[in-house]
């Protein structure tokens, strides 16, 4: 999934790239017993958010 916010033009190209990319069985499996529970973690510890978000 491209990642909006980026800050150069060569990590946007790389952005839209992802946006093609399309995942298999096998990649979603290896996703899978990496990360069991899914993503985890903020990007922002609490308090630290803007209060419009």
């Amino acid at each position: 999934m491209p990642i909006p916010g980026t800050r150069s033009p060569k990590r946007v190209e790389e952005n839209t790239g992802a946006a093609g990319l399309t995942l298999t069985e096998t990649d979603l499996a290896a996703i899978d017993k990496i990360l069991p529970q899914g993503g985890f973690g903020a990007r922002y510890v609490e308090g630290a958010l803007p209060t419009w978000v």
